[in-house]
């Protein structure tokens, strides 16, 4: 019996010990369950305070987005605003461009077929109207406008108006001639007259220039002889009839009052043509020409007239 109660005191002591462990476990276990509590709930506010501070990140993070693809959507339709303004002025300079070309080809068009038309009249003039009267398509071949005209109408007319002025200019030519050895005059002048129009060879018109010369003499216009006379004795100097056109000359000069002219004309006829049939007439035109300088004083002025025609 003793042993046995000291058994049992042993195991209630025993027992008692470990519901003391048991206890203090349960109470160390309530702590640590307590402690985890309390992080779990700072844990948790931690955890709430992330997300408020999370979603006010997101919200102000979807704010700046928005902000910026706002900004970048006005910058980009301002950039095509802008883009489609340039394109826009590009087109209406493009199509302004584009109008004026046409308009202008048009207009050149245009002036093509009134200067087409214009050459065929002028050709039909000089082709199909009667004798003479062809030259009103030279006269209107000269007074044309050859800007809008084609290569090959700007030959043809000028062939033609060159082959028409070498036909009715010859003809004019042989006419005027041929007066002058009728002694007529005034049928003179007015053939050869035509004949110069006519933008005549430079030999034929120094020919011209002294039949001229000599109608206008005999008919006593001394201004217009001594013009054409003087064209005749400067471009022509191996003519047979220079030193007979000198003598004229001097004459014409001496009449129009240039006196030191008609001096100096017949000095070089004397010195020019010793053998000329001509010396005693040259020879009297420088004396009466000598005599007239010395009664105007030695340095006679010429007259107007003179001077006008010493010009050409």
């Amino acid at each position: 019996m003793p042993e046995n109660k000291s058994d049992l005191d042993r195991e209630l002591g025993d027992l008692k010990k470990e519901i003391i462990e048991s206890r203090n476990l349960v109470i160390k276990t309530d702590n640590l369950l307590k402690n985890l509590h309390a992080e779990l709930k700072a844990v948790g506010k931690r955890q709430e305070e992330f997300e408020k501070r999370r979603i006010v990140s997101s919200a102000t993070a979807y704010v700046l987005f928005a902000l910026l693809a706002g900004a970048a959507a006005v910058l980009i339709s301002n950039a095509r605003v802008a883009s489609a303004a340039a394109d826009k002025e590009r087109d209406q300079k493009t199509i302004e461009q584009l109008s004026k070309t046409i308009a202008e080809a048009r207009a050149a068009e245009a002036a093509r077929k009134a200067a087409a038309g214009q050459a065929f009249e002028v050709y039909r003039q000089m082709t199909q109207l009667p004798g003479d009267e062809r030259l009103k398509g030279v006269e209107a071949y000269a007074r044309m406008e050859m800007t809008h005209v084609s290569p090959l109408e700007k030959q043809a007319l000028k062939d033609r108006a060159e082959a028409l002025r070498e036909e009715i200019g010859q003809a004019a030519f042989e006419r005027g001639k041929q007066a002058f050895r009728r002694a007529d005059m005034d049928g003179t002048i007015q053939e050869l007259t035509r004949f110069m129009a006519m933008n005549p060879r430079p030999e034929d018109a120094g020919d011209a220039s002294f039949f001229l010369g000599c109608a206008y003499h005999q008919q006593r216009k001394f201004e217009q002889a001594a013009q054409y006379l003087s064209a005749f004795v400067t471009a022509d100097k191996k003519s047979r009839n220079r030193d007979y056109a000198m003598l004229l000359l001097s004459q014409a000069y001496e009449q129009t009052g240039a006196l030191q002219k008609a001096a100096d004309v017949a000095r070089e006829a004397i010195a020019t043509y010793p053998n000329s049939e001509y010396q005693s007439q040259l020879r009297a035109r420088l004396g009466a020409a000598k005599r007239a300088i010395n009664a105007a004083g030695g340095n006679p002025a010429p007259q107007p007239a003179a001077a006008a025609g010493a010009a050409q």
